[in-house]
């Protein structure tokens, strides 16, 4: 099956079941998803599990793959998004310190220089264009000749070279961004040379029984392979949704701790978003509650402080988020401490709920109880697991805030996680803390605009169980949510 093309091998799979077409796939592409996932997560154990997850949603996605799809470059994209997914379920995140080197130019060999660009090097290409990202590929990853690379691409020899081309300088301005200088010559060297490292003799025979008889992968792997699906499916939907959102890492400026864009393009993405708009239309007091059991030792919950603000309020189990119509409440709340189908059934209903915020309605998440469950919040925002004992107030004038007089919360469970991939202009009122100074990478309670409506997410539980007074908050976060004219913060404020 040598010259067999590779969506031909696809088909071939997607329709029989055909084991020799699916093990030359392998025997093509295993030493590629292998590398790029031991690129990111840097240990070879893990790589292995991340290239069997990878093929095992090859094998799941083999039916629905177009016909013209670069093989090559859609398992690339699959396998830095399934090592992602990896470092985020077990919080491995790697925090690399590359700045000091960025600053100077390279006139290093191209060992040392591969050790300096592999760490972002699958950030680099990913950031890569579809068209530029397929040719760098398969030119320097795949190791095809420039007439290989056009044939697979279907272009000519040429256009496949101008692609190629395209795509190393983009890389190279990527790099040279962060204050790192060297030719195009040099970077593709050194890519064509290091890129790819050959994957353990023995994995390609347990991936390929993976994908033909999932049985006998591990659950851990097919964990994996199902937590990627569902991130392809909100990729997909929230390209649709939401043109230009980016995804950007937390940090600290003079005033409040938002989330910055640091390129000239996220800026512009940022100016398209809406912000804090100041006062909103008459508010909607109608509120929706989902709630399948009472949260953990909550007096009073969510309800009783609805009733007492004289709030119109429904309660409705999880299981009828796919059939309720969202559109006629003002604010829609998550309760913490909930059991695992709640939050099944919110990851089956996800979009429903980002469909709800975008139009103009606003969600209140409390996450405590969700750690672990992969919840993806509108905007692709996700919890990490994290038990902390202490959080910094970053806003204490914020209206949510302002009754708790305090810059600290302190408890067992102070916060039971953080929020990652927050959208640009999220304003972060709560962190973790060390040595009584914010972790801004560590928010713990958000708000952020997304479309027309708003989020609130706090991964605090608001009890007073624990005597830390988080309960005194609930009463502002729902009269807040309630009435919709949004805190904007002053330049003078300070975390």
């Amino acid at each position: 099956m040598g010259n067999v093309g590779d969506m031909e091998l696809v088909r071939e799979y997607a329709s029989r079941k055909c084991e020799d077409s699916f093990a030359t796939l392998v025997s093509r592409h295993i030493n590629m998803v292998y590398s790029v996932a031991l690129r990111q997560v840097g240990n070879a154990q893990q790589a292995e599990e991340i290239t069997q997850a990878v093929f095992l949603t090859l094998a799941r996605k083999a039916p629905s793959l177009r016909q013209g799809t670069v093989l090559s470059g859609w398992l690339f994209q699959t396998a830095r998004l399934t090592a992602a997914n990896f470092q985020r379920s077990e919080q491995r995140r790697t925090r690399r310190e590359h700045e000091a080197f960025m600053q100077s130019n390279l006139n290093e060999d191209a060992a040392d220089l591969w050790r300096e660009i592999s760490p972002l090097l699958n950030d680099a290409i990913a950031n890569l264009g579809d068209k530029e990202r397929d040719a760098v590929v398969l030119r320097f990853i795949e190791g095809k000749n420039l007439r290989e690379v056009g044939a697979t691409l279907g272009v000519t020899e040429e256009a496949a070279k101008k692609r190629v081309s395209r795509g190393v300088e983009r890389l190279r301005a990527f790099f040279g961004s962060r204050g790192v200088r060297f030719s195009s010559d040099v970077l593709s060297g050194v890519i064509e040379a290091k890129a790819v490292q050959t994957a353990p003799a023995s994995l390609a025979a347990v991936v390929i029984a993976g994908a033909l008889n999932p049985a006998t992968a591990t659950s851990s792997t097919l964990m994996l392979m199902k937590t990627t699906l569902k991130w392809m499916a909100w990729t997909k939907m929230k390209a649709a949704l939401v043109t230009g959102a980016a995804i950007l890492l937390a940090s600290a400026t003079v005033g409040v701790i938002t989330v910055a864009s640091g390129s000239a393009n996220e800026q512009k993405a940022a100016a398209k978003e809406p912000g804090p708009k100041g006062a909103a239309p008459p508010a909607n007091t109608n509120v929706l509650v989902f709630r399948n059991q009472p949260s953990w030792n909550r007096n009073p919950d969510f309800e009783d402080v609805l009733t007492t603000e004289g709030l119109k309020f429904e309660v409705k189990e999880s299981s009828e988020m796919q059939g309720t119509d969202l559109t006629p409440y003002g604010f829609v709340i998550v309760p913490g401490s909930q059991d695992r189908d709640f939050y099944r059934d919110y990851a089956d209903n996800a979009v429903r709920f980002a469909r709800y915020v975008t139009a103009g309605g606003t969600l209140v998440l409390e996450l405590n109880g969700a750690e672990g469950s992969g919840i993806i919040l509108p905007g692709g925002v996700t919890m990490v697991k994290h038990g902390a004992l202490d959080n910094l107030i970053a806003l204490p004038n914020h209206p949510v805030l302002a009754p708790y007089s305090g810059k600290k919360i302190h408890a067992n469970y102070a916060s039971h996680g953080f929020l990652e991939n927050l959208p640009v202009g999220a304003i972060v009122l709560v962190t973790e803390m060390t040595d009584d100074q914010p972790l801004p990478d560590k928010p713990t309670f958000v708000e952020y605009a997304y479309g027309k409506g708003r989020v609130l997410a706090a991964c605090q539980c608001f009890h007073d169980r624990d005597k830390s007074r988080r309960g005194i908050l609930m009463p502002s976060l729902l009269s807040y949510a309630a009435e919709k004219e949004w805190y904007k913060p002053a330049k003078q404020e300070q975390p």
